[in-house]
């Protein structure tokens, strides 16, 4: 039986932190639509990453246009896109600017999810 793919819930400046504080595990993407690595981002997250991590974390999406949103990108220190911010309980334990290989990114969810292998 395949497997759903998981999808992004596109986020708002008002939703966002009522999304990060119900969900246990969270990674936010922060996107603009003109970033041509935005849709690789997009794509690795959403069929690139193993399923055994993949299913205990919720993805989101943030874009970083709107004037509305621009308060959540200073709060993150956003100066390149894609980024993406790694919640756990509500709290922020990692940021990522860049494309990464999808080897890397999944050893970022296993950090979110599992704690740090330190």
């Amino acid at each position: 039986m395949p497997t759903k793919t998981p999808q992004q819930t596109p986020l708002t400046s008002d939703m966002f932190s009522e999304f990060v504080c119900t969900h246990r595990f969270v990674v936010i993407h922060f996107r603009a639509a003109w970033n041509g690595y935005d849709p690789l981002m997009q794509r690795l997250l959403e069929s690139q990453i193993p399923d055994d991590v993949r299913e205990l974390v919720t993805l989101a999406c943030f874009d970083i246009d709107p004037p509305a949103h621009q308060g959540l990108c200073l709060q993150h220190n956003v100066l390149n896109v894609p980024f993406l911010a790694f919640y756990r309980d509500g709290s922020l334990i990692r940021s990522v600017t860049g494309m990464r290989t999808p080897e890397v990114i999944t050893e970022y969810f296993r950090e979110l999810v599992y704690g740090s292998a330190a």
